[in-house]
């Protein structure tokens, strides 16, 4: 009998109450109205409806320079925004972040990711033929990869992407221009920061 009791009670447990009212807290049953699907809310049934005019993506850049990196002329050739300390320091940030894990801190190449690759190695951005590269061109590398290198579109947004440029662009001043061929100011206080001035004694 105690059996039978106990075979009743699971029976009733496992019966539905009756209940029709949908679970609206799942989205999968919410009502909602589907791409491409019909809705009796507009004349025309179109569920999707177009975006008002002048509508745009957020983030989204009007000047296709800033955007692509390129003209009709080819690769853009200065940087499109203006190059200020903050825009410097965005740079070093996102190039600390993003890009110095392969090549390297002080952008030579040289990182544990890079010495520990099987395959060809991050290039030094001191080369030559990296130099030489408009900017518009490294903007391409950042936002569609080249070789080995992978987009990083998805990390560094188009200004990111802008300002890890002109960082770079000091990295290889730092190595190549010359103290003398400075503005008056600016070669004073990079005098200042030498450790015991210049060479030979100079002031």
């Amino acid at each position: 009998m105690t059996r039978l009791a106990l075979a009743a009670l699971l029976a009733l447990a496992a019966c539905d109450n009756g209940d029709a009212t949908p679970d609206w807290s799942r989205m999968i049953t919410q009502p909602k109205l589907l791409p491409y699907g019909e809705s009796d809310l507009f004349a025309d049934q179109r569920a999707m409806r177009p975006v008002p005019a002048g509508t745009v993506a957020r983030g989204w850049i009007a000047d296709p320079a800033r955007r692509t990196g390129r003209t009709a002329a080819g690769d853009v050739a200065e940087i499109p925004l203006p190059v200020t300390r903050a825009l410097l320091d965005r740079g070093r940030r996102r190039f600390a972040i993003v890009c110095a894990t392969c090549h390297g801190t002080a952008g030579d190449g040289d990182s544990a990711v890079a010495r520990n690759m099987q395959r060809r190695r991050p290039p030094s951005l001191y080369e030559p033929r990296i130099i030489a590269l408009a900017p518009g061109a490294l903007y391409r590398v950042i936002a569609d990869g080249y070789g080995l290198m992978p987009s990083y579109a998805k990390l560094l947004e188009p200004d990111d992407r802008w300002a890890v440029i002109a960082y770079v662009r000091t990295l290889e001043l730092s190595r190549t221009a010359r103290l003398d061929a400075l503005p008056p100011q600016i070669r004073d206080e990079a005098t200042r920061a030498l450790p015991g001035g210049l060479p030979g004694g100079r002031p």
